[in-house]
Parts: C-alpha cells; sequence; structure tokens
C-alpha cells in the first residue's frame, strides 16, 4: 500500500518529506513501516513496535546521507589528487629535459638520466636486444629472434603431371 505524503512525514524527521526517499531503505522496508503505521498501530510486540522502526529507518537515513556526503568529499580528494599527481608528472618530465640538456657534458649523469622512465611509454628496444637480454650470457647459446607474428602463407597445393608418352 503506497504511502501518502502524510504518512512520510512521520517517518523522516531529519530529511524533507518527500515522496521519494532514498534508497537507504528498501521497498520492502517503506511497506512494513506503513503497515506498523496504519493496521498494526497499536500493536506492539516485545522490542518491536511502530516507534521502534521509526527511529532505527530514521538513523538508517542519517548514516545513507552521511555516506553520501562522504563519498563527495572522497570523491573531490580523488579529483585533487589525480590533478596533483598530473600537474607533478609534468613537471618532472620537465625537469628531466632539461637535467639531460646540462647533463650533456656528464657522461656518468646523462647515463643515469637516460635509466629514469617518468611512466611514459619505455624506450622500445630492438628484437636483438631483447633477445640479447634473455641470453645467460655463457655466449654459446646462439641469439634466436622472436617468432614472427601473424598468419602463415598459404602454401600452393603440390600438382604431380602425368607424362603420357
Amino acid at each position: 500500500m503506497p504511502k501518502t505524503h502524510v504518512e512520510m512525514s512521520h517517518t523522516t524527521s531529519t530529511t524533507t518529506a518527500q515522496p521519494s526517499q532514498s534508497d537507504a531503505l528498501p521497498p520492502a522496508l517503506r511497506e512494513l513501516l506503513g503497515i506498523f503505521a496504519q493496521e498494526l498501530a497499536g500493536v506492539s510486540f516485545p522490542n518491536v513496535d511502530h516507534k521502534v522502526l521509526v527511529e532505527l529507518a530514521e538513523q538508517v537515513e542519517v548514516e545513507a546521507q552521511r555516506v553520501e556526503e562522504l563519498r563527495a568529499q572522497l570523491d573531490t580528494a580523488h579529483a585533487g589528487l589525480i590533478d596533483i599527481k598530473a600537474r607533478l608528472q609534468r613537471a618532472a618530465e620537465q625537469g628531466l629535459a632539461y637535467a639531460r640538456v646540462y647533463a650533456a657534458g656528464d657522461a656518468d649523469l646523462a647515463a643515469r638520466l637516460a635509466e629514469v622512465n617518468l611512466g611514459g611509454e619505455a624506450p622500445r628496444r630492438r628484437k636483438l636486444e631483447v633477445a640479447a637480454a634473455a641470453d645467460p650470457g655463457d655466449g654459446t647459446t646462439p641469439i634466436k629472434l622472436p617468432a614472427k607474428r601473424g598468419r602463415k602463407p598459404k602454401q600452393q597445393p603440390v600438382v604431380e603431371e602425368e607424362t603420357g608418352s
């Protein structure tokens, strides 16, 4: 049985009395609250009556509202974190570029800076470098190139010609 505007104002003292409540209370619980407000209004069970159910439902609404507020704060903080990380990334990339120019005369510093990868795309290595890096280094194992990718070409069927003499 759907609640009227007046019935809902009794169940939500901390929120505005509107027909559209939050989703904190499932429809079945709202229906049960309505039943306890009307048909079972004068009935009291041990530790359960209309007043107890309404108080608990109000607490659920308050906590749900608090969760939504905290979630909004978390979303704002997360957006701020993403923004500051992006600014740090841009500043670090610019600093690395400046440092590489500065280190042009210092081979050791230039080598250290060449190893720095700020999370962009990793420098691409040639196939031989990849195969050599996987080599244990004993010098006896030949370098094997990675397998070719893609579909193998179709092979023409071999047709034997008959000689008719």
